[in-house]
């Protein structure tokens, strides 16, 4: 691996959020196994709701819906998305019937089994289990398991990818050797390099 490389590059991406996204960082800082400790089905199904929509999308253009699709979500009560019989209030902001139907149907899944379970079934099972959420496949649930601090890991997304063929390495490794040089989880690695990415190309 090429650490200069890894080094000069993250460097800017920490100085870039800092400046720009502060909180974004003190978010990426604040995730810890506590938060899954202390996760409460409503932030749950946020963060699924997030991770559902943000794949193969802009953050961007997630972020400016985000707030009316969670009214749409019945401000993700789980109770109230049980009984929710359509998706045409949510199909009305975002116009993407398989996400919309995945959310909800995983919803339902989660409020048949009741989030206590379903909760205490995760953490036996791993990571591994998020995939049989619908909406989220081998990469989204490296997204959803960091973002519910259910695993210090990174998302092996396109930026990160890119990043790691730049420096001549593995996600995995690259993303193990800055949060070990920075003292930083591997999630606020990730969420760095993934946001400088995502704005600004990572400056390759």
């Amino acid at each position: 691996m090429k650490q200069a490389t890894a080094i000069r590059m993250f460097e800017s991406a920490k100085a870039y959020c800092e400046a720009e996204h502060p909180d974004e960082v003190d978010w990426a800082n604040s995730i810890s196994p506590e938060t899954f400790k202390n996760l409460r089905s409503k932030r749950f199904l946020s963060e699924y709701c997030w991770v559902v929509y943000a794949s193969g999308f802009k953050v961007s253009t997630i972020e400016a819906i985000f707030p009316d699709l969670k009214t749409a979500f019945k401000d993700f009560e789980l109770e109230d998305l049980a009984k929710m019989k359509s998706t045409k209030p949510v199909l009305a902001i975002f116009n993407n019937e398989r996400k919309a139907s995945s959310f909800l149907e995983g919803s339902k899944v989660i409020a048949k089994e009741g989030f206590s379970a379903f909760k205490k079934r995760l953490q036996n099972a791993g990571i591994d289990m998020l995939e049989d959420l619908p909406g989220i496949g081998p990469i989204t649930k490296f997204h959803l398991a960091k973002n519910i601090g259910l695993a210090d890991e990174a998302k092996p997304d396109v930026w990160l990818v890119r990043a790691a063929d730049a420096c001549s390495s593995t996600v995995e490794e690259l993303v193990a050797f800055l949060s070990e040089k920075y003292a930083m989880s591997r999630h606020a690695v990730d969420v760095i390099l993934w946001r400088y990415g995502a704005d600004k190309g990572l400056g390759l």
